[in-house]
C-alpha cells in the first residue's frame, strides 16, 4: 500500500467518523397524559417511590423549640441620652445571649427608653435604663 492509498483510507474512515458522531440523538418521549385517569395513574406510580408519611417518625425538637425565645423593644426618642448610651453599651450584650432586639422610634410612650420584654408568654414593660440582667430577672 502506498503513502496516496493511506491516505485516501485515513480520509474515508474520518469522513466515517464524522458521519456517525453528527447524527442526531433520539430524544426521550415524554407523554403527556390526556385524561385524568391517565394522569392520576402516573402520580399513582411515582407516589409508589417515596416514603408513606405515616411510617416518617417526627423530627426531633431543636434547643430553640424547648427554650422560650427572648425579645426585648426599645422604645428610644432623639437627644435621649440613657437610649444612646443603651444602644452602645447594652444592645450588644442582648443580642450576644440571643435575645431579639427590636428599637423602635415612633412611639407614644413619653419617658424613654422603654423596654417590653418578652419571654415566651411572659411581657412586662420597664422604663428608665436596663441592663441584661434586669431584664432577665424581670422576665423569670
Amino acid at each position: 500500500m502506498n503513502t496516496g492509498e493511506k491516505a485516501m483510507f485515513g480520509l474515508i474512515g474520518f469522513c466515517v467518523f464524522l458521519w456517525f458522531f453528527s447524527q442526531p440523538v433520539p430524544k426521550s418521549k415524554v407523554e403527556i397524559p390526556t385524561s385524568s385517569n391517565e394522569l392520576m395513574a402516573q402520580v399513582e406510580s411515582v407516589q409508589d417511590h417515596f416514603a408513606d408519611a405515616s411510617e416518617m417518625t417526627p423530627p426531633a425538637p431543636s434547643p430553640s423549640d424547648k427554650k422560650p425565645k427572648n425579645e426585648i423593644l426599645v422604645f428610644v426618642s432623639v437627644n435621649c441620652p440613657p437610649c444612646d448610651r443603651w444602644k452602645r453599651c447594652e444592645m450588644q450584650r442582648f443580642m450576644d445571649a440571643g435575645w431579639s432586639v427590636g428599637i423602635v422610634e415612633q412611639h407614644s410612650y413619653g419617658l424613654t427608653p422603654t423596654f417590653e420584654i418578652t419571654s415566651g408568654e411572659t411581657t412586662v414593660t420597664r422604663s428608665g435604663y436596663t441592663t441584661l440582667e434586669q431584664a432577665a430577672e424581670a422576665v423569670r
